[in-house]
């Protein structure tokens, strides 16, 4: 008898990604994913201690195609935060079983989503418009509010809380990003 084919971590988590986009990871059981691979649970727990070893990887992936996705649609053609808001936004009502994985309330990534939110380690800030002679503690503190609106928003759609079209969403980021511009320009 031939021996059995090895199954790679990278295999069980690839797999687990596209039955969570399907289903969600709630439905993503060691038995479940055992059978979408062939195989026993045993590889899959040679690969991972546990379920919730998988979901944080899991969490990492799904991050990680976010944050792919709305780099790709970053254009000149618009400001760098309605582009990428409205990307996210659409991003998680396409693929609503990752962003309720990524958006989920737990200890996977927070620092790594406290430095995007702080913007410590982007250039994004940076390419906001009319921030002209803001230093970059403002210019930081604009992106993570209207960073924290879009997600906001995002999570509204998607739970289908509000129907918005994407004309009225976008002309909502950009009345809101104006809005939080204001309390950093001087009165007078």
């Amino acid at each position: 008898m031939p021996p059995r084919e090895r199954v790679s971590k990278e295999q069980v988590l690839n797999t687990a990604f596209r039955m969570t986009r399907e289903n969600g990871f709630e439905e993503v059981t060691a038995r479940k994913l055992a059978e979408q691979l062939n195989s026993s649970t045993q590889p899959i727990f040679r690969a991972y201690a546990n379920m919730d070893m998988l979901k944080k990887d899991l969490f990492f992936k799904s991050a990680e195609y976010f944050s792919d996705y709305m780099l790709s649609k970053k254009t000149g053609s618009q400001p760098v935060y309605l582009s990428m808001g409205m990307a996210y936004i659409d991003l998680a009502q396409r693929e609503r079983h990752l962003f309720k994985l990524i958006a989920s309330i737990d200890d996977y990534g927070t620092e790594d989503i406290r430095e995007f939110l702080q913007g410590e380690n982007s250039e994004l800030p940076e390419k906001l418009p009319d921030t002209g002679e803001m230093d970059g503690k403002g210019k930081r503190e604009l992106f993570r509010m209207i960073w924290m609106f879009t997600h906001g928003v995002a999570t509204l759609v998607t739970a289908k809380r509000v129907n918005m079209t994407d004309k009225e969403i976008k002309k909502l980021l950009m009345k809101a990003y104006e809005g939080f511009l204001d309390t950093y320009r001087p009165s007078g």
